[in-house]
């Protein structure tokens, strides 16, 4: 089931695969950028990333 975290005016929505929703990462996508943070300290630091970058990230995901 998705969880959703809203952080400073984002959405971070988690991965339909977790479980309880706090052993995983939410993500948020935007125009200009993508955000990453762990769910289990949603207060914490926010990986971020261009939205290119993040894009590529997840085609050699996919690759794999």
């Amino acid at each position: 089931m998705k969880k959703r975290l809203v952080r400073d005016g984002r959405v971070f929505v988690t991965s339909s695969a977790s479980n309880t929703g706090s052993s995983c990462v939410g993500v948020s996508v935007g125009v200009q950028q993508a955000g990453v943070l762990d769910t289990k300290n949603p207060g914490g630091d926010v990986l971020e990333f261009s939205r290119g970058a993040f894009a590529s990230f997840l085609g050699s995901l996919k690759s794999s």
